[in-house]
């Protein structure tokens, strides 16, 4: 490890204010563009502008956290432009510093970073994308949100017309929920009848019952059996999965729990698994965009219009996104372990990194 100096010092300072800068900028766009979606979404509300605002500054951070990796991307190669640039780059070389070292502390500063914000910074975007989700459900006409995993099994609140449906079920199985239980009210609230079923197949919205026993309001606590029973609900096996895995409002020290509460209720952890791979490779990947930056601005060291520098970090930003895109395909349909479709992307960009400070150490 190098000895902390003025050089380490300065590139600490102006690399944090960089990626400080780079950040706001995001988050201002951020909020100009979400702040019309809010609008939009409230426009037959009578709720004015607070509403639409707060929410946004809820939602927006979550989308910074997923920006990051580009964020430090482009704050990596306006650092090593002003370097080259302002020909700061020949005193560094004139003391004795290496162009390895240029580019791997400010990397190291990254990794840093990375580890604070997934620690850090995701448990607070998470705790803003659960209120966020939370807020928003008072005002979903579909109930997009209304379901959750819990210890206690899985929960959902259904609304038809004026009628609404408590479900509880112990676990689910493939397209049924197993020991289902469900609460009928009328629009003031009243109990109407609970319904008691060993299975519901729940691959269409119009669920099938199986060895069900209906308690009426007036029955006395005295069950009427049927062989099968259809219920209507907004909800299917895709929706409910779909609200499953929305993993935004969980933390990274969450994740471990959510997969044993999804382990005991039977359902897939492939997604948590893979939010918990892609939370531990955060920091080095961080780290690669730094390196990847400063190999390609060191190669090329252009000093005329950052124009040049501006399409290559679209190019790049680009290529690594459907990289990634393209790898978590291949694990979510099981062509390769979801361990791989995490981590080959950032071995990629590393090995070629690798290769580029060889030959950048050698100049």
């Amino acid at each position: 490890m190098f000895k902390f100096n003025i050089f380490k010092k300065y590139f600490f300072l102006e690399y944090s204010k960089i990626v400080l800068n780079v950040t706001l900028a995001f988050l201002s766009l951020g909020i100009i563009l979400n702040i019309f979606e809010e609008v939009n979404f409230f426009k037959d509300h009578a709720v004015g502008i607070l509403l639409p605002l707060s929410l946004t500054l809820l939602k927006v951070p979550a989308m910074i956290y997923k920006l990051f990796p580009f964020i430090f991307l482009i704050s990596s190669i306006i650092l090593f432009i002003k370097i080259i640039q302002s020909e700061e780059i020949i005193t560094l070389k004139i003391a004795g510093i290496s162009n390895f070292r240029i580019i791997f502390f400010p990397a190291l500063i990254s990794l840093v970073f990375g580890v604070v914000i997934v620690t850090g910074v995701n448990t607070i975007t998470s705790k803003l994308t659960h209120s966020y989700l939370d807020i928003k459900n008072q005002y979903t006409k579909g109930n997009d949100y209304l379901a959750a995993l819990t210890e206690n099994g899985i929960w959902i609140k259904d609304k038809i017309d004026e009628y609404t449906s408590i479900i509880r079920a112990k676990k689910l199985n493939q397209n049924n929920l197993i020991d289902v239980s469900i609460y009928n009210f009328d629009e003031n609230n009243d109990a109407q009848s609970r319904i008691e079923t060993r299975k519901a197949d729940i691959s269409t919205t119009e669920w099938k019952l199986s060895d069900v026993k209906i308690y009426y309001r007036d029955s006395n606590n005295v069950s009427t059996y049927l062989a099968t029973h259809s219920f209507i609900s907004n909800f299917e096996i895709n929706s409910i999965k779909n609200i499953f895995s929305n993993l935004d409002a969980v933390s990274f020290w969450e994740l471990n729990k959510l997969k044993e509460n999804y382990k005991y209720l039977g359902y897939s952890t492939k997604e948590v698994e893979s939010e918990f791979q892609r939370s531990l490779s955060f920091p080095l990947f961080l780290m690669s965009m730094t390196l990847l930056a400063g190999v390609v601005v060191m190669n090329i060291k252009y000093r005329g219009s950052p124009l040049v520098y501006i399409i290559l970090t679209i190019i790049i930003s680009v290529i690594i996104y459907y990289l990634n895109d393209f790898s978590r395909a291949l694990g979510e349909t099981e062509r390769i372990s979801l361990i791989m479709s995490v981590w080959t992307p950032l071995t990629t960009v590393l090995i070629i990194t690798t290769i580029g400070m060889i030959q950048i150490n050698e100049k």
